[in-house]
This record gives C-alpha cells, structure tokens and sequence, in this order.
C-alpha cells in the first residue's frame, strides 16, 4: 500500500513539474529523487511517463541541439556529452548525434557564422581556436577553414 501511495505521488508531482515544458527522463528522475522519492520508484513513474509521451528524450535532444548552432555551434562529441549532462538517455542521445551532420560540415556553419568576411593567418588562428574550445580537432578545424576561405 505504502508503494502505491507513494507512485501516485511520485507521479502527480512529476507531472506537476513537467507542466507544458519539455524535459528529459534522467532531469525528472533526479527531480524527484531530489524530493525524497526512493529511486526504484522514480524510475518506475519516468517509465510511465515516457509510455505516455509526457517526457520525450529526443524532443529534449531536439531542444538542446537548437541552442548548439549557429555561432554556438558544437562538435559530435561535445553535442553528445551535452546530451547526457542534460539528462537525455544514452542510448537516445548517441542515435541523435549519428544522425547529426559531420563535424566538417558543422565546423564550416560555426565558421560562417562568426562573420569573418576575410581571408587572414590572425583570422585562421583565431577561428581554429574557437572551433577546437567547441571540440573540433584541429585537422576538421583547419580543413573547414580551408573550404570556409574557398567561399567567402
């Protein structure tokens, strides 16, 4: 009985939480794990949940990502570890970063939206040193330079 009771509160405060906003499973475990409820039970109600479609780990993916682009664009691996700090599962966050863009492409969409307009060893240096504080390695960093300086 003592179970029960607790699931159901478990679950209407998860629910409660969650509201219209998206959120991942590993954030709403650890929210209710921080409110006292015993993990076998938090991971029970983020199970029904997720069966409801009231927490959706690549939506939360999808709303990560869209923060990561442009000038704060990110390589594979950074997106990754972004993924699973924000509570996405695993193994969803892994299938989403495959099916992310290479890194050179991205790398070359970081470079055109810094808004470099010129072709320079001090820009070069300085755009390959944004781009590896964001996880590219400097051989995709300089190669996307390259095809970046092509086209600008």
């Amino acid at each position: 009985m003592k179970r029960e009771v607790l699931y159901k509160e478990a679950l209407t405060a998860a629910i409660k939480h969650i509201g219209i906003a998206t959120y991942s499973s590993g954030k709403i475990f650890a929210y209710l794990t921080g409110k006292g409820f015993p993990e076998d039970i938090a991971s029970d109600v983020v199970q029904e949940l997720i069966e409801r479609e009231y927490i959706n780990d690549r939506k939360a993916s999808r709303k990560v990502i869209i923060s990561r682009t442009g000038k704060k664009q990110e390589s594979r691996e950074f997106i990754l570890k972004r993924l699973i700090s924000a509570g996405v599962d695993i193994n969803i966050a892994n299938t989403v970063v495959s099916e992310l863009e290479s890194d050179r492409v991205t790398c070359v969409n970081l470079f055109s939206a810094l808004g470099y307009d010129s072709d320079s060893e001090e820009n070069r240096e300085e755009m390959i040193g944004i781009a590896s504080r964001r996880g590219y390695t400097y051989d995709i960093a300089s190669d996307a330079y390259r095809v970046w300086s092509e086209n600008i």
